[in-house]
């Protein structure tokens, strides 16, 4: 199987490992951030959003974005982890999921862009 190319707003399975401090480790879903011309350009990394089925009791908006089951074939409800943003090899992307919703591409740019102060 050959070097997946990330898609800017598509949701792959990530390999995460080593976990270190806070930043999630294991294979596990992410969302690509970064413009899908980047990533054609050759670049051998992907910024990406992790997300967990470790759900806040509250809203934590903009650090966390609730994405429902179901999305991209989600078992579970899960939330996009907005303030573990990595830049992640793109040799471990193990698998894509589909494309997140044009919505909730809108509510996590939004969120993004609120966590970052832009």
């Amino acid at each position: 199987m050959g070097v997946i190319l990330p898609a800017r707003w598509h949701l792959y399975v990530v390999d995460l490992e080593p976990r270190i401090g806070t930043k999630p480790g294991k294979q596990r879903p992410c969302i690509c951030i970064q413009p899908s011309e980047f990533c054609e350009a050759g670049l051998d990394s992907a910024l990406i959003v992790p997300l967990t089925t470790h759900l806040t009791a509250e809203d934590a908006y903009p650090l966390r974005v609730k994405v429902p089951a179901g999305v991209c074939g989600l078992e579970k409800e899960s939330e996009a982890l907005v303030d573990q943003i990595l830049a992640w090899d793109i040799s471990l992307f193990k698998k894509e999921l589909g494309v997140l919703p044009e919505g909730l591409q809108e509510v996590l740019k939004a969120a993004i862009k609120d966590f970052l102060d832009l």
